[in-house]
């Protein structure tokens, strides 16, 4: 499940760089590991080799042509067949944010050697987690984003997690989850010093309000399928009815179902315009 979430999110981190200049770190999108292999296969002889074990769609080393499988010889001329693929991925980390570019992988592909030049391209450094609940949720915290295993099972597509992913990642990019706490401790400072319980921060309403269209605008860059989420909302809404308790802590936090599709209808047609005109996929000036 965490392979899927990572693989749905790629995109659209990509598509976010822009948003997170205090997050951003530069990427190539492909991940190794140690796998076993006969010893004739192996060039450091002990049995085990470095392979491309997973390669993001819209990467640069999809772009390169890496492939799942390959084997990994030499980065930068220094060969790490002898290495371990943690150390491989910190050698080629450290060379990124040194700006050594492009890249030069050597690998083995069906017994023939290769050399492939990548350039990194810049995304959003989020932490992706899962975890184990049968509850439909996903939350961030500004640097993280959970997605519960129930989610998971819940959504039918990976339109409908990039839905889900891109709202989380637009509360990171927005800020909201500073813009949270200050609300809490000025909230909580007002009613010791005054007995008033307000304060002039946006209220969690108005967050997801917010997330909820700029994350439409990050799924859009990121080349999904924004008519998912119309059903998406519309099932959500159909188990919040079923559970009574969780749905009213929900609403009394978030827009109800009908005001969410509502305002996504309107955010649709205003992305579909765009597209039409050939426009760039930003919200207009003045709103978030």
């Amino acid at each position: 499940m965490l392979s899927r979430v990572q693989t749905v999110a790629f995109p659209i981190l990509l598509a976010s760089a822009d948003r997170c200049p205090f997050d951003q770190e530069g990427t190539y999108g492909f991940v190794f590991e140690d796998v076993p292999m006969p010893d004739f296969q192996a060039r450091s002889g002990s049995g085990r080799g470095i392979v491309v074990r997973q390669v993001y769609v819209r990467s640069p080393a999809a772009r390169a042509g890496i492939q799942t499988g390959d084997q990994l010889i030499e980065i930068n001329t220094r060969d790490v067949s002898t290495d371990a693929a943690s150390a491989a991925s910190d050698l080629v980390r450290r060379l990124t944010r040194a700006r050594v570019q492009p890249l030069q992988l050597d690998v083995m592909r069906s017994g023939h050697r290769i050399r492939l030049l990548l350039d990194a391209a810049s995304f959003c450094q989020f932490t992706l987690s899962l975890l184990r609940s049968d509850v439909v949720n996903a939350m961030s915290n500004g640097r993280q984003i959970l997605v519960t295993t129930g989610l998971m099972r819940f959504v039918r597509s990976d339109d409908e997690l990039a839905w889900v992913l891109a709202h989380e990642i637009a509360h990171n990019v927005l800020g909201h989850a500073p813009e949270a706490r200050l609300r809490v401790m000025l909230d909580a400072w007002l009613g010791a010093t005054s007995g008033k319980a307000s304060s002039p921060s946006p209220s969690p309403r108005s967050l997801e309000v917010q997330a909820d269209y700029v994350g439409a605008y990050l799924m859009a860059r990121a080349g999904y399928d924004l008519e998912a989420v119309r059903e998406f909302w519309r099932r959500l809404g159909q188990t919040h009815l079923q559970q009574a308790d969780p749905a009213q802590e929900f609403d009394q936090s978030h827009p109800t179902t009908e005001e969410r599709i509502e305002a996504f209808e309107t955010t649709l047609k205003e992305i579909e315009a765009k597209l039409v005109h050939g426009e760039a996929l930003d919200p207009p000036a003045g709103r978030h």
